[in-house]
C-alpha cells in the first residue's frame, strides 16, 4: 500500500518532533543541574508532548471525518 506525499510528510514531521523531544530530554539528564530542576523540566516536557499529541489526533480526526 502506497502512502501519498502528506501522509510521508506527516509522518516525517512528527518523527522530528518526537526525536527532538527525545534529544532535549536526554540532554536535561546529562545536565549539571539539580535533581528536582530536572525532573520539573523533563515533566514539563512530557506535558508539552501529551499537549502535541492531543492535537495531532484532534486534526487526525478532523480530516478523517
Amino acid at each position: 500500500m502506497f502512502c501519498s506525499h502528506d501522509d510521508r510528510n506527516r509522518s516525517l514531521l512528527v518523527a522530528l518532533v518526537i526525536g527532538g523531544l527525545v534529544g532535549a530530554g536526554v540532554a536535561l539528564l546529562l545536565a549539571p543541574q539539580s535533581g528536582k530542576r530536572t525532573r520539573q523540566q523533563i515533566a514539563d516536557l512530557a506535558e508539552d508532548l501529551k499537549d502535541y499529541a492531543s492535537d495531532l489526533t484532534d486534526k487526525v480526526r478532523t480530516k478523517v471525518v
